[in-house]
């Protein structure tokens, strides 16, 4: 069998059912461990399951959406419409974007950033006027945007210009994710806001307390 994304499978035809002792109760297709020898055929078979168990998270059918709302997210706005969406999870699945960007793999990544960051919606510049577009620029991204547009170099003899503390003065630090779902939640809105009111998120606002507000503007003042 040959699916949607050109992977071939071979199924064996065979069909079991295990009955349990004294009951009416059966269900099919009994269960199968492995051996704690660690021998080599455990080993292939474990190989074998992982594969299968990441090739089924991999082509499921909420993934490309899933990654598409992320990257949206991430690298443009904080809520796109559906159209824009399904536009790169398009690009995901059939690994083209515009006809010639993408190798024509599913899963192709040049394809889907294409996608993202050359949509209409990302690209056009009557957008910038609408107040639901975008998304907060994270607190780290403001101070290094700031560093960058003053050109701030470092003192002689330190060649790497130290940003010290900054998960406590900003919430953010770099490299230092708090945990593994990183600094914020996607989905957060901040409660009592005119963003929950028009039922929008805004991620970023979530590591963006009074406190780190006043400690992000002192900062940039002191550069």
């Amino acid at each position: 069998v040959v699916d949607e994304y050109g992977r071939t499978f071979r199924f064996k035809n065979l069909r079991e059912t295990v009955k349990i002792l004294n009951s009416d109760y059966s269900f099919r297709n009994a269960p199968s461990f492995m051996s704690v020898l660690n021998t080599e055929a455990d080993a292939r078979d474990a190989y074998y399951e992982v594969e299968a168990a990441l090739d089924n998270y991999f082509y499921h059918d909420n993934t490309a959406p899933f990654i598409a709302y992320r990257l949206i997210q991430r690298l443009t706005t904080s809520n796109p419409n559906p159209r824009y969406v399904k536009a790169v999870a398009t690009a995901f699945r059939t690994g083209k974007y515009d006809g010639d960007i993408g190798s024509g793999n599913y899963g192709d990544l040049s394809a889907t950033v294409a996608a993202v960051l050359l949509d209409k919606e990302a690209a056009s510049i009557n957008l910038d006027a609408n107040p639901f577009k975008g998304s907060l620029r994270e607190p780290l991204l403001r101070v290094i945007a700031l560093m960058r547009g003053m050109e701030v170099t470092s003192a002689d003899g330190h060649p790497i210009f130290s940003l010290a503390d900054m998960d406590e003065k900003v919430g953010m630090a770099p490299h230092s994710f708090p945990t593994v779902f990183s600094f914020y939640l996607p989905e957060y809105t901040p409660s009592g806001s005119k963003i929950a009111e028009a039922t929008l998120v805004a991620p970023e606002s979530m590591i963006q307390d009074m406190p780190k507000v006043v400690g992000l503007l002192n900062g940039l003042y002191s550069l």
